[in-house]
């Protein structure tokens, strides 16, 4: 049996130094980059979504920046599928991937293999499920979801989480828990994954920095380019982190301070967002980037030892 792929992941909040990590550990292990960020799959969105210069990228390898037009839907999905390929591909060269970013979605359904194509979805189930929670109630439902999947059960708290697990088990026969399960334990990698933070109020300065930066650099200059493309302001990329608010000061909504502000303030409220998915990963090995020299130093203790144990692996298969 081959071992798994080695896939090295570097995690965390936005501006807690994930990107130069990734570059700093590509160089040492002779690594290509992933990027694991629901932004920079956008073409022509570079300021905003803080993407590695290109002095960088020919230094290093990177994959999955610029993968579609601003005004292009690009699901969960088609990231992990060009994502797998793209690791795979990187290892067969003799390469490690490095995923990095701070799309937690992203991260996690490349690392447990997200099983998309079990989990089926039908709208006439899905209507009868609603009409059948509607007569007889959430408790009642909730019960049915119990018999079948009580894993699942322990943690869908909302309508619509309860009515899609009772779907995905009655166009497959299995609870969404034991699906997922299985494709986790399927999954042809075998991923060291570590988060980066700060302590919150360094967190704070370098997110408020950043911000700060982008308009500086040009970021509304950015925005006004993709409406001359011909992108419109309500496509859902133009409607992230930064270039949502560079559109409110073009259109005259906020001043150019005001932008920075609310900039800074959104960013953080994102941040904490990513901090409490990431804190729900299991296996993940946590690090306090205020130190880069040790955190570094740990990540690639840890990668090394990994890499030895495949190689270790491979030698006993072959023997």
């Amino acid at each position: 049996m081959i071992p798994k792929i080695p896939l090295l992941v570097i995690a965390g909040p936005t501006a807690s130094g994930k990107s130069a990590a990734a570059v700093e550990l590509a160089q040492i292990f002779d690594g290509e980059i992933v990027s694991a960020d629901s932004m920079q799959v956008y073409k022509y969105m570079d300021i905003g979504t803080a993407k590695v210069d290109l002095a960088t990228r020919a230094q290093v390898p990177h994959h999955m920046l610029d993968v579609v037009e601003p005004d292009e839907d690009f699901s969960l999905a088609q990231y992990k599928e060009q994502a797998d390929k793209i690791i795979q591909d990187i290892w067969r060269r003799q390469h490690l991937p490095i995923l990095t970013g701070g799309t937690g979605l992203y991260i996690k359904a490349v690392t447990e293999n997200y099983p998309l194509q079990q989990l089926p979805f039908d709208p006439h189930c899905r209507a009868e499920l609603n009409r059948l929670w509607d007569e007889r109630g959430r408790e009642y439902m909730v019960s049915r979801l119990q018999q079948v999947d009580p894993e699942t059960a322990a943690k869908a708290n909302d309508r619509r989480r309860i009515i899609r697990a009772l779907e995905i088990y009655q166009l497959t026969g299995r609870g969404p828990a034991e699906i997922h399960r299985q494709a986790k334990a399927e999954s042809p990698f075998n991923a060291l994954i570590f988060a980066l933070t700060l302590p919150r109020p360094q967190l704070y300065e370098c997110i408020e920095a950043r911000a700060e930066a982008m308009v500086i650099q040009g970021l509304i200059g950015e925005y006004i380019k993709l409406i001359e493309r011909g992108y419109s302001p309500a496509a859902k990329a133009m409607q992230g982190l930064g270039y949502y608010h560079a559109g409110m000061c073009v259109a005259g909504n906020w001043t150019r301070e005001e932008m920075i502000a609310n900039l800074q303030r959104d960013t953080r409220r994102y941040a904490k967002r990513q901090l409490s998915w990431f804190r729900g990963m299991q296996d993940v090995i946590w690090l306090d980037h205020s130190n880069p020299q040790a955190s570094m130093e740990k990540i690639s203790a840890e990668t090394a030892g990994k890499l030895q144990l495949y190689s270790e692996l491979v030698i006993n298969i072959d023997i």
